[in-house]
Formats: structure tokens, C-alpha cells, sequence
């Protein structure tokens, strides 16, 4: 099964394999956490496949231009997005949920000693992840049911604490996802092929 599932993965990124592997291999050897993978037996979660770092390299250049206070990773896995961010932008506070326990875990134990990064185990289809007031959220797909998905994404719309400006990244979602956002500015976009990529999303809230 694992096999498979990796072959899938490979498949994926087709002609753009070389550069995705050459900024794996780059920032392993720099010593960045977070790099497991867990394959979902959950029908409402996804694979938890941590964002290619190529992509996080391109993001973090978009970002850097912003000035936000908390970054929320909503499925932070084994924590590569967080590590990741966590040492590229400074005086941000990061948060992540996750729902399964093994990743939770590991990811809790890499950044027991980071006071500006929290981890949570939830459902965050269920709870109250406003309550932390992020102007910065992140979503590597997941959700495997599109609609489920769509209803999130209606949430995070209608988001009622504090921000005024609010940036939304999507990692590796299709099209139908994506129209949902239509009418919020897509301040950039990436994509390999259909849904491997990333679009950053800035709301202004009035």
C-alpha cells in the first residue's frame, strides 16, 4: 500500500519531479522536521502528504511581503509547513490542529520547546479554530470530500473575529474548490498540472 501510494505521488508531479526533488533533498539536508507522510483511512480527511517544499520555497517569497501576527495550519501533519515558516518569518505565531494521533504527537514533541508555535489535536470541522484570530490560513487539502470542503471554506469566508485582512493558501486543490473563491483576489498561483499547486488568496475584510 505504501508503495502504491508513493508511486501515485510520483506520478503526480510528472515533468516537474526533478525540481520537487531537488528542494526535498536541499532543505533535508538543512535539517528541516517534518517530513512524514500518513495515509488516511478516514473517509472526511485526507492523506496527510506534507506540501513539496519547492512550493513552500515559492509561497514563503509572497509572504514575506505581508505583515500578519498568526499563521494556522488547519491539518498541520508531522509539521513541515510550520518548521518550515517558523524559521523564514519572524515574530509570527503558529498554530496547527491536527486530527490524527501519531502525527499530532510527533509534531507536539518537535516544538514542545517553541513558544510562538502551538499544536492541537481536533477535528477543526468541529471546533472553534477562530478562537486563536488568524490572518493567515493554510490548507494542504485536508479534506477529501469536495463539498465538505466547500462548507469550510464558506466558514473561513465568514470568518468574525478581529482581521481585516486575511490571507488564504490552498495547496493542491482542483478546480471546483477553487471556484468557490472566485470572488476574492488571488494575489498568486502556481501549478504544475491540474491540481498540484497553490493559489494565495488575500480577503478584505470591511
Amino acid at each position: 500500500m505504501l508503495i502504491k501510494n508513493l508511486l501515485r505521488i510520483v506520478k503526480s508531479y510528472k515533468f516537474s519531479l526533478i525540481t520537487i526533488i531537488f528542494y526535498e533533498i536541499v532543505y533535508l539536508l538543512k535539517g528541516f522536521k517534518g517530513n512524514k507522510f500518513h495515509f488516511s483511512e478516514n473517509n472526511k480527511m485526507s492523506d496527510d502528504i506534507p506540501c513539496p517544499y519547492y512550493f513552500l520555497y515559492k509561497i514563503k517569497k509572497i509572504l514575506s511581503k505581508f505583515n500578519f501576527k498568526t499563521f494556522l495550519d488547519l491539518g498541520c501533519g508531522s509539521g513541515r509547513v510550520i518548521d518550515f515558516f517558523s524559521k523564514n518569518l519572524a515574530q509570527v505565531d503558529f498554530v496547527g490542529i491536527e486530527h490524527f494521533s501519531n502525527q499530532y504527537n510527533y509534531c507536539k514533541k518537535i516544538f514542545e520547546n517553541k513558544k510562538n508555535i502551538k499544536i492541537v489535536q481536533a477535528d477543526f470541522l468541529k471546533s472553534d479554530f477562530f478562537q486563536y484570530d488568524p490572518d493567515c490560513f493554510f490548507l494542504n487539502r485536508p479534506i477529501e470530500d469536495d463539498l465538505v470542503f466547500i462548507e469550510t471554506i464558506k466558514k473561513l469566508l465568514n470568518f468574525p473575529h478581529k482581521p481585516k485582512k486575511i490571507l488564504l493558501i490552498f495547496i493542491n486543490c482542483d478546480n471546483k474548490i477553487l471556484k468557490s473563491l472566485k470572488n476574492i483576489q488571488c494575489i498568486d498561483s502556481f501549478y504544475i498540472n491540474v491540481n498540484k499547486g497553490y493559489s494565495i488568496y488575500l480577503l478584505e475584510k470591511e
